[in-house]
């Protein structure tokens, strides 16, 4: 008996994804988290830091009149503005009038929101890289802003440095290895910043995911002990069979962080690749001692179309102001 079968149908409609699946995280949380500052007038920024003096406290004779005076001085904090441009969008003629799988309107628009991501994660890449400031000279340099690992330095920089009592105390920072960074190591770091500010320390810390998980170890064995046998100290749901070994919140006495993973910490400047650092290194920041300034807010440009097909790019101009690097930390662990 004849039949339609499914060999048979002619004109057969493909079958297209509805979506296109990405691996990769969008997310730029430290840049999202920065408080916005008002706009900057030029490519240099500047702004006053201030560290009390100390005082001695004699007593006073009676009937004596003060001969010398004194004040609080401010120092001068500085950073150039940075202008990221990413290296552009081009879709073709014919590219962007079918229909390719998972896209839903047309090839432009998925073009263009793909690189307005990646804009905002050259940001993220910025602001936590090892990258410190230069002028542009109308040549091969480019202006360039002092990232958040620099601005914690402990020795002074080259160029515009952090005045010298404004910089974080020798052992505010750790650059060991992964291994030896215990919490005592830690408390050792909230310790110096604590005594920086006067006050114990309340600390956001962006870290690779190595070093989150080394933290997240301390709970499971003790490191004061001179066999250092392990203990076993994780939570366990007998009624989900779920074992959890996740730690975001280290309390001392000097202070507190709550650590976030991050994956983009100190990465390769050129290409943006992972380094040795990347997954071991971390920041313990008071965010509200940062701001992003924009003279230029993430801006999405459409270039003339010269019959090859719709173009454009997306850029910025931002500086990243450090109010007073005192009272924070870093660790950059490459090993």
């Amino acid at each position: 008996m004849p039949a339609m079968l499914e060999g048979d149908q002619p004109m057969k409609r493909e079958e297209l994804g509805d979506t296109i699946y990405n691996i990769e995280s969008e997310k730029t949380p430290v840049m999202r988290m920065l408080p916005t500052g008002k706009r900057p007038n030029q490519m240099l920024s500047e702004w006053p830091a201030q560290v009390y003096p100390k005082r001695g406290y004699k007593g006073t004779v009676e009937g004596t009149d003060i001969s010398s005076f004194n004040s609080t001085g401010r120092e001068k904090m500085q950073n150039y503005a940075m202008w990221l441009r990413t290296e552009g969008w081009r879709v073709g003629k014919l590219a962007n009038l079918t229909v390719a799988a998972g896209v839903q309107r047309n090839e432009r628009g998925k073009q263009a929101a793909d690189d307005a991501l990646i804009l905002a994660q050259m940001g993220e890449r910025q602001i936590l890289s090892l990258m410190d400031l230069q002028t542009d000279n109308g040549t091969t340099n480019a202006y360039q802003s002092r990232a958040m690992f620099v601005f914690l330095q402990t020795a002074a920089q080259s160029l515009l440095p952090v005045p010298a009592d404004l910089r974080p105390a020798s052992g505010a920072n750790y650059t060991g290895t992964l291994a030896n960074f215990t919490p005592a190591q830690l408390e050792a770091m909230l310790e110096i910043s604590s005594i920086a500010k006067k006050a114990p320390v309340d600390l956001f810390a962006p870290v690779g995911i190595a070093l989150k998980s080394q933290m997240s170890s301390w709970t499971q064995r003790s490191d004061d002990e001179a066999n250092k046998t392990a203990i076993e100290a994780t939570n366990m749901n007998a009624n989900d069979k779920k074992l959890i070994h996740v730690v975001n919140t280290f309390e001392f006495d000097s202070g507190m962080v709550k650590t976030v993973p991050s994956y983009f910490l100190i990465t390769d400047n050129d290409t943006g690749e992972d380094t040795d650092y990347t997954k071991r290194s971390g920041l313990f920041i008071d965010l509200s001692m940062w701001e992003k300034r924009w003279l230029q807010a993430p801006t999405g440009f459409k270039q003339p179309e010269q019959s090859g097909g719709p173009r454009g790019y997306h850029d910025q101009v931002m500086v990243l102001v450090c109010k007073n690097p005192l009272g924070q930390n870093s660790a950059q662990i490459s090993a």
